[in-house]
């Protein structure tokens, strides 16, 4: 956790306060698929304030962030770029927000996903989420 002292006290920044600014940065570059790994996960995170943290590591020493995150990413985006994208917006965000020093922001592409994949999973989230 973040310490910084104030006039009137301290202010405490939790890791997972962290974490979830990532996540969020992250979900917001194009060629990040926001699929989950399993239907099942997907329904039980949909409504979960911890569905921007899956998949993101943190670890802060005093003011200073070391990110590790992992991400899919859509079919027919350069990965390079994706990856370049997710880290200038991760470091923005994070240092914007908190005014802790972003050291470095690790990304691990772990799964391409096609249109077809996200498509079977959005129908089967939507399909088991309709109320008859």
């Amino acid at each position: 956790m973040n310490n910084e002292t104030f006039e009137y006290g301290q202010v405490k920044i939790s890791d997972d306060v962290v974490i979830i600014i990532a996540g969020i940065a992250t979900s917001g570059v194009k060629g990040v698929s926001t699929a989950r790994t399993g239907v099942a996960e997907g329904i039980s995170n949909l409504f979960s304030k911890n569905n921007y943290s899956k998949g993101i590591k943190v670890e802060i020493n005093e003011n200073t962030v070391v990110l590790d995150i992992f991400i899919n990413v859509e079919y027919g985006y350069k990965i390079s770029e994706v990856a370049k994208e997710v880290q200038a917006a991760v470091k923005k965000e994070i240092e914007t927000m908190t005014d802790l020093q972003v050291a470095s922001v690790n990304v691990h592409v772990q799964n391409i996903i096609q249109e077809k994949e996200k498509d079977k999973e959005k129908e089967i989230v939507e399909s088991d989420l309709t109320i008859e």
